[in-house]
């Protein structure tokens, strides 16, 4: 019976296994190599306590299974400081930003920048643009970029101490891309901001303290002045409206 017991505490722990496995996509990313120690460790120590008494299953039984969140909240607490430093540790610099012109309007903006980080690895040090003033709550975000001059879906990876050079193409909600990668105009359901004269931009760089005042930066503003509302209504007349429309 306490054998049938013990069995019954490893399936279960099984499961809390496959959790933490699972959870590794979105988690941690240790969790990967954890889950399957975490169910070794348990089930040797949940069988050897079921051969010795009924206490000690239990106890072990249910001290294991508390273990498997605990597991979880520690290496999600580890990594979390581990990226707080690497966030604070990441430079950037020579922030440059132009507008992108077709049919000789303003359609978005270019931003450049150099990015050295404290260690190798796959980041999202993307830049976004912010409206002030009575076009606050609109913005621009990447959708093309070059790493070290190349292009593609590729971003990074970066060297430790090693300086890169980043580009990336930022464009208004307005601005879509349909089959082929060709560009087009989708309405937004939103009212827009009126039109106004162009002002610097709030920029802040993700995964980097640049712009972000949460992230233990300051408030940046990019070098050049544009009109939100004009990015956005450019768009409409400079390219095809979208198949699909909200």
């Amino acid at each position: 019976m306490r054998a049938l017991v013990a069995v019954v505490f490893i399936l279960l722990q099984g499961l809390a296994a496959a959790a933490l496995f699972l959870l590794s996509v979105h988690g941690p990313s240790a969790l990967l190599y954890a889950s399957p120690v975490y169910l070794v460790v348990a089930a040797a120590l949940t069988w050897w306590a079921g051969r010795r008494s009924w206490l000690l299953l239990v106890i072990a039984g249910f001290a294991l299974l508390g273990a498997a969140p605990l597991t979880f909240y520690t290496l999600e607490r580890i990594e979390r400081v581990a990226d707080q430093r690497r966030i604070a540790g990441t430079q950037v610099s020579d922030v440059r930003d132009e507008p992108i012109l077709l049919a000789g309007r303003p359609i978005g903006i270019r931003v450049s920048y150099r990015v050295v980080t404290p260690k190798r690895g796959y980041f999202y040090i993307v830049p976004s643009v912010h409206g002030v003033g009575r076009s606050e709550g609109f913005s621009l975000s990447p959708r093309r970029w070059s790493f070290d001059g190349r292009t593609g879906i590729e971003f990074g990876p970066f060297e430790l101490g090693k300086g890169h050079d980043v580009v990336v193409d930022l464009y208004p909600e307005t601005y879509h891309s349909e089959e082929g990668n060709t560009p087009c105009f989708r309405r937004v359901v939103r009212p827009l901001p009126p039109a106004a004269e162009p002002v610097p931009l709030r920029i802040e760089i993700s995964d980097s303290a640049y712009g972000s005042v949460e992230r233990s930066g300051r408030e940046e503003r990019t070098r050049g002045a544009y009109d939100m509302a004009s990015l956005l209504g450019n768009v409409a007349a400079s390219v095809p409206p979208c198949k699909v429309q909200p």
